[in-house]
């Protein structure tokens, strides 16, 4: 399923597919925490990005229901509060193993390899891969990228990627979606969101529009994630707080979680992968 859901969900998704077009369904349910590694690829070389942890629920403390991603964070030392060096290179072998496979088979593949991983008491488990970017994550790591982002994508065309092509600030962010009232269920389209550039620019932030349209300078909603604000900082803290200024100044029918970023809900995700290790 590829999302963060409860046991019982995981169950009755399970049994929702058992018996159809004659499938049998194995899964094991995966208690952990989530996160993206992203990587960039050219044949036989891969480099990593900075670990980054999206945030699928809609609401605050993981309430309500999955979305395509309400925001992310990453740490300034490129990985994540719960996940060590090993654990995050146990991760970035998996995905070298599945370069060397796809080369076997003769493709040669170049491009992005967002791999996302579920950090469990027996280690990190593969949930998915995707053929390009994540999103917020990509809004993350693409903030810290040191040089050109196109000449970067001619070394990997043209099979020159090495890491020494590729440098990240040792900068930690934060990225906050505003969505329209009532995603993802039933979102209202077509309102006016307000947007003053200046301001958000004046906390420090970076702006991305989303699911909107400009209708004669107006800031109009697709009724999908609309807009993203990202803060960057020493320290996910201060990243925090500055995303969280600029989203303030949005206006409209709108909801955010205020809660991304926060030393409240990092604490709560150590404290449940320190549950699951027996620390």
């Amino acid at each position: 399923m590829g999302e963060q859901v409860s046991k019982q969900e995981a169950i009755d998704y399970a049994k929702s597919l058992v018996g159809k077009d004659g499938m049998v369904l194995i899964e094991d349910y995966l208690d952990g925490e989530e996160f993206s590694l992203q990587a960039f690829v050219s044949g036989d070389a891969l480099v990593e990005m900075p670990l980054v942890q999206d945030h699928k629920r809609v609401f605050e403390n993981d309430r309500g229901p999955n979305t395509g991603g309400m925001g992310a964070y990453s740490e300034a030392n490129h990985l994540l509060p719960f996940v060590t060096e090993a654990e995050k290179n146990e991760a970035l072998e998996a995905m070298h193993q599945t370069i060397r496979a796809l080369k076997a088979g003769g493709v040669e593949y170049k491009g992005f390899l967002y791999g996302q991983f579920m950090l469990t008491r027996h280690g990190p488990k593969l949930i998915e891969y995707n053929a390009r970017l994540g999103d917020p994550e990509a809004m993350n790591v693409l903030s810290l990228l040191k040089g050109d982002f196109t000449e970067l994508c001619w070394k990997i065309i043209d099979g020159k990627l090495d890491a020494s092509n590729v440098k990240f600030e040792h900068k930690a962010t934060v990225v906050k979606y505003i969505v329209p009232e009532g995603y993802p269920d039933n979102p209202l389209k077509g309102i006016e969101i307000s947007v003053d550039e200046s301001k958000i620019s004046n906390a420090g932030a970076e702006l991305f529009y989303a699911s909107v349209s400009e209708e004669g300078g107006r800031i109009i909603s697709g009724g999908s994630r609309a807009i993203a604000v990202l803060g960057k900082g020493d320290s996910v803290g201060e990243a925090e707080r500055i995303a969280q200024k600029a989203v303030e100044t949005i206006g409209g029918k709108v909801h955010y979680r205020k809660d991304i970023g926060t030393r409240e809900l990092i604490e709560k995700r150590i404290e449940h992968v320190k549950k699951l290790k027996g620390q």
